[in-house]
C-alpha cells in the first residue's frame, strides 16, 4: 500500500502527491486542481511519470519535442516520461485546470488506447472538462490515510481513464469513423466460440457480437479469416453436432432433440439435417445404432 498522501491547499489549488507503488499496473502520484496565475511557468524538466490536464478555461501554451502547442477550454495536455517538456499560462486569460498523473506498466497503453501518444500529446475532451474535474475533485476528497480511502483513489483513476478512452471512441463514431479494436481477433474469436458454445440453443450473430463488443460485420470477418466459416455458419454446424450426440446417446423424440438444440419447429430441424448429412434424423439414428 501507499505511503501516507501528501494533501494540500493554497487559495489557487488543491494537490495531492504520493508515492508510486512498484510494479502496479496503474499507480496514482499525483492530481490537484489549479487556478495559475498569468504567465505561470514550469521549467523545462522530464518527469518520470504521466500527466494528463484537463483545461477547464483559460489559455496557456505547452512545448514538447520542438513543438508548440496554444491550448485552451475543453483540451487535454498530456506530458510523458523522459520527455523535456515546458508549459505556462497565459499572460491575460491564464488557464485553470485540473490534472491526474500516474505511473504504471498499463500507463501507457491505456493512454494510446485514449489517442494520447508522446507524438500526439494533445487532443480535445471530447465531453464537458467538468466530468473529468468531478473525479479529480472525489479523488482529493479521499485523502485521508486510509486503504478504503486509497482504494477509491486508484478506482476513481481507473475511471478518469475509461472516460479518455471512451470520449474517444465515442468521437470517432461521431464522425463515422470505427474505433480501433482493443484486442486480437483470435481473443474475439475464442470469446464467440466460447459464448456459442454455451448458448447456442437460442442466440443470434447479432447478439454474439453484441456480447463481444464489436460489430457484426467484424465479427464475420474474423470468423472467415480464423475459421474459415461465418459464425452463422459455425452456430449451425454446432447446433448439428449436438443433434448428432443426442440422437446417438438417447431415446429422445425428434422433436425433442430439435427443441433441445433451439428449433421449434422438428420439421425445420429435420430439413436442415437432410440436407447437411444426407439423412433425416430418424435415419441417421437407425444407421447409428
Amino acid at each position: 500500500m501507499n505511503p501516507e498522501p501528501n494533501y494540500r491547499v493554497g487559495e489557487t489549488f488543491r494537490w495531492l502527491g504520493s508515492s508510486p507503488i512498484e510494479h502496479a499496473e496503474l499507480c496514482l502520484t499525483v492530481c490537484g486542481i489549479e487556478r495559475c496565475l498569468p504567465d505561470k511557468s514550469y521549467e523545462p524538466t522530464i518527469r518520470d511519470d504521466y500527466h494528463v490536464h484537463f483545461i477547464l478555461s483559460g489559455k496557456g501554451t505547452l512545448e514538447i519535442q520542438d513543438r508548440s502547442y496554444h491550448l485552451g477550454r475543453g483540451q487535454i495536455f498530456a506530458i510523458p516520461p523522459d520527455i523535456e517538456t515546458y508549459y505556462y499560462a497565459d499572460h491575460s486569460d491564464p488557464w485553470h485546470y485540473t490534472w491526474v498523473s500516474f505511473s504504471g506498466t498499463k500507463a501507457a497503453l491505456y493512454l494510446e488506447k485514449a489517442g494520447i501518444t508522446p507524438e500526439c500529446p494533445v487532443r480535445d475532451t471530447y465531453v464537458r472538462p467538468e466530468d473529468f474535474l468531478e473525479l479529480t475533485e472525489k479523488i482529493l476528497n479521499h485523502h485521508e490515510l486510509t486503504i478504503a480511502n486509497e482504494l477509491t483513489r486508484t478506482a476513481l483513476l481507473y475511471q478518469i481513464l475509461a472516460l479518455l478512452v471512451d470520449s474517444r471512441n465515442q468521437d470517432l463514431m461521431d464522425h463515422h469513423h470505427v474505433p480501433p479494436h482493443d484486442y486480437s481477433p483470435e481473443l474475439y474469436v475464442d470469446h464467440a466460440v466460447k459464448y456459442i458454445h454455451d448458448n447456442y440453443r437460442n442466440v443470434r450473430v447479432s447478439e454474439i457480437a453484441s456480447y463481444i463488443g464489436i460489430t457484426r460485420s467484424y465479427l464475420t470477418h474474423i470468423f472467415k479469416e480464423k475459421l474459415q466459416v461465418s459464425p452463422q455458419e459455425y452456430l449451425l454446424t454446432y447446433r448439428l453436432d449436438q443433434a448428432c450426440r443426442l440422437l446417438r446417446s438417447t431415446g429422445l423424440s425428434i422433436q425433442d432433440v430439435a427443441e433441445e438444440i433451439g428449433y421449434a419447429n422438428p420439421l425445420t430441424f429435420s430439413k436442415i439435417f437432410k440436407n447437411t448429412y444426407g439423412l433425416s434424423p430418424t435415419n441417421y439414428r437407425k444407421q447409428y445404432l
